[in-house]
């Protein structure tokens, strides 16, 4: 084997490394509130999160550019998680986890991704953590929209899960959408029509799948 391809071969190892770890990672949520053995894994939440992409994109015709940026968004969101594990919200102070979170990132960014990427995929993360453009809140959505679609399917397939258990999900879900997306003083763009109107569309389906 040559020193090139030793090379290629050690530094792909790192860059899936931490995404081989989502794969083993089970969402804390369902494993203790609902009490599935083998739940979602995080990895498993970020594919159908760019699953929900793709079907956005071909809605809303968005350029690949865009889709490849919104992709970008989703898989670094959770990728901290391989190092601190998936922490639900209500056991941390928020802004401590998004410490942890920032300083989980900046290691995995400084010894796992390859020099090219650094730049590209560093700015997806500061991006979504900030949540101040329209596709940094389009991605928190998509995070919420598959996390409901996740509670639902559990219901109608698992014996054991019933409404009530999963109704905490959806007020959580309901609670951040309220909170945080009423377009005022809290995003950096000015939002035209048609991307408001994306956004209400997705919190309209959100706000059904809540009841």
């Amino acid at each position: 084997m040559s020193d090139k391809i030793r090379t290629e071969i050690n530094c792909l190892n790192k860059f899936t490394l931490p995404y081989y770890k989502l794969k083993e990672l089970l969402r804390t949520g369902w494993v203790q509130k609902l009490g599935i053995e083998n739940s979602e894994s995080v990895a498993s939440h970020t594919l159908l999160m760019i699953i929900i992409v793709l079907y956005l994109s071909s809605k809303y015709s968005y350029s690949c550019k865009k889709k490849l940026k919104l992709i970008e968004m989703v898989l670094v969101h959770d990728v901290a998680e391989s190092l601190i594990g998936d922490i639900t919200p209500e056991t941390m102070d928020i802004l401590k986890k998004k410490e942890m979170e920032d300083e989980a990132f900046s290691h995995i960014l400084k010894n796992v991704m390859p020099n090219n990427l650094k730049a590209e995929l560093s700015a997806a993360w500061n991006e979504y953590q900030d949540d101040k453009t329209i596709d940094s809140k389009l991605v928190h959505l998509v995070d919420k929209l598959e996390m409901i679609l996740q509670a639902n399917f559990y219901q109608e397939n698992k014996k054991n899960v019933t409404y009530e258990k999963i109704a905490p999900f959806k007020k959580s879900v309901s609670s951040f959408v309220n909170k945080n997306y009423n377009y005022k003083g809290k995003m950096n763009f000015k939002i035209n029509s048609n991307r408001k109107r994306e956004l209400n569309e997705i919190k309209e389906i959100l706000a059904y799948l809540c009841k």
